[in-house]
């Protein structure tokens, strides 16, 4: 089968694209002008070989066609990736979630109000609710001022695009000379504050008291394997925030309100039963997910479907094939906001296994508390021109979704 992940018509409809590459070729190797790797659409060779602590497939070679060594924080393999992920885990208890939901409540409120005092009732939502709710909550989550969001953004977008989309080596160095100085200057900051407190070994007792509770102070009171944080290390975490704590949940939002306006009835039918707003979510996730796929490099020689992969082969797993598995959801490629919860969650959107997104509680906590809102407030809301997908060949989203409310 032929087959590109880049071709206009990939990119018109992927979901669609991945689900037929499936079906009639679950495991395909592409070779294209910039890049060249296999790819796996098989739902449980994915959730259940290449997710988990795999001996062969590797994350620290970074998650994008081009080869990248990162090997530092969270884009580091078992064992040292499960000791970091559990020295961060406290910031992501239920208790500490808990915290974030009046923030979560400030911004909806303000953003449906700007929405409700817009002129003429019609307006962009990717701009107007889409982006500066996860946004400015990325930069609450971090500690950063919430005004600072417009230039997280173009930071993420420009990073991202280096990554996934430029095939030069080392291509994203540049911005990161921009970024970095940025994060080091808050670090540097709280270092102070904990210099004029005496303070030289702080705990997680400092926050709130000393230091502010973010995750940019966490990044000096954590211990992973009974040291603390490496410079680098606290800036991955801060970079893991820039890039994965707003664009996912953006597209997310924006994916699910222009499904549920697609479809006459279907935002109706969420207002008068919002019991269904959760299984929305998921279905979303699992329909229209916002990462198409991700990427994993072999450490060994291996042979997969009757192919020899040397090593440091490049594999792409694919996301939205996946999620369209039949033996795994029924009806897949209908769009169901009453599938079953247990169904829908099923979907591989967020990961799985040892590299499951630690996000995935904040983005589900956000979309949850903001679409009620929406619903209550926008009864008449409805589509008001075409929108168009972003730009990237790896994320699936609405960059720009033009509706109407009065």
């Amino acid at each position: 089968m032929k087959f590109d992940p880049m071709s206009a018509e990939t990119l018109e409809n992927p979901g669609t694209a991945y689900s037929q590459l499936r079906a009639q070729c679950p495991f395909h190797v592409y070779d294209g002008p910039d890049f060249k790797f296999a790819i796996t659409s098989d739902y449980r060779e994915i959730k259940e070989e290449i997710l988990q602590d795999s001996p062969i497939w590797s994350f620290r070679f970074g998650n994008a066609a081009k080869d990248g060594i990162s090997d530092v924080g969270f884009k580091t393999d078992p064992p040292f990736h499960m000791a970091f992920r559990a020295a961060l885990s406290p910031g992501f208890t239920p208790k500490q979630l808990k915290k974030y939901e009046a923030d979560i409540e400030r911004i909806s409120d303000e953003l449906v109000a700007a929405m409700r005092a817009t002129p003429g009732a019609r307006g962009d939502f990717h701009d107007l609710f889409a982006l500066p709710l996860p946004a400015r909550m990325m930069c609450v989550m971090l500690g950063a001022p919430e005004s600072d969001y417009p230039s997280y953004k173009r930071w993420a977008d420009h990073l991202q695009e280096m990554i996934f989309h430029d095939p030069t080596p080392a291509s994203f160095e540049p911005i990161l000379k921009e970024i970095y100085p940025h994060f080091i200057g808050h670090l540097d900051q709280r270092r102070e504050l904990l210099k004029q407190a005496g303070i030289d070994n702080p705990d997680v007792s400092v926050l709130g008291a000393v230091l502010p509770d973010d995750f940019m102070s966490r990044t000096l009171v954590t211990r992973v394997e009974g040291r603390p944080l490496t410079q680098e290390e606290a800036l991955n975490v801060c970079l893991a925030f820039l890039t994965g704590g707003q664009e996912t949940t953006t597209a997310l939002f924006g994916n699910l309100v222009w499904r549920l306006l697609q479809t006459p009835g279907l935002w109706q039918r969420l207002r008068q039963q919002p019991d269904l707003v959760e299984s929305a979510i998921e279905e979303s996730l699992r329909f229209d997910p916002p990462v198409l796929a991700h990427f994993r490099t072999s450490l060994c020689p291996t042979e997969m479907h009757g192919v020899n992969l040397p090593e440091r082969s490049k594999l792409m797993f694919s996301i939205a094939g996946a999620n369209r598995d039949p033996s795994v959801f029924e009806a897949p490629e209908e769009f169901r906001i009453d599938r079953p919860l247990t169904e829908a969650r099923k979907h591989l959107s967020f990961g799985a296994g040892v590299h499951f997104c630690m996000g995935a509680p904040v983005a589900r906590l956000e979309v949850r508390t903001a679409l009620p809102k929406l619903l209550a407030a926008f009864p008449a809301l409805r589509l008001d021109g075409p929108s168009e997908r972003i730009g990237s060949w790896m994320h699936w989203g609405r960059v720009k979704l033009p509706v109407a409310w009065g």
